[in-house]
């Protein structure tokens, strides 16, 4: 992949496991159109979290997809071992919910906090 470029090497690995824009997009939590800008080579600098979604939907070492993609790699930091589904996807339902549930959380913290403060 040194001489590819990213696009090249996200189009020929989606075409070697035989899977569509929309296959890998949902793999990868992104969009099919973002997934075909990517391949064209049109985003100039993808983050390091689609990145990682990527190499982990193509089977192809998340380091090099880094890389390609003109980030500088850790000389000094091992390459973490391939862990399949280690990148959770949430809904924005579920994400909705956690948020909710915080909110709750800190509310009864900020009464217990104000309970104290008048007994004291």
């Amino acid at each position: 992949m040194p001489t590819d470029s990213l696009g090249t090497a996200i189009r020929a690995a989606r075409a070697a496991h035989g899977l569509s824009l929309q296959q890998v997009a949902e793999r990868a939590g992104c969009s099919p159109g973002y997934v075909h800008k990517l391949e064209m080579d049109r985003v100039r600098t993808p983050s390091p979290r689609v990145l990682a979604g990527l190499a982990e939907a193509l089977g192809l070492p998340y380091d090099q997809l880094m890389g390609a993609a003109g980030y500088e790699p850790l000389a000094t930091a091992p390459t973490p071992p391939a862990m399949p589904g280690a990148i959770k996807r949430y809904s924005n339902a579920h994400i909705v919910k956690l948020l909710e549930e915080v909110q709750r959380e800190l509310a009864a913290i900020r009464e217990l906090l104000a309970t104290t403060i008048r007994v004291q």
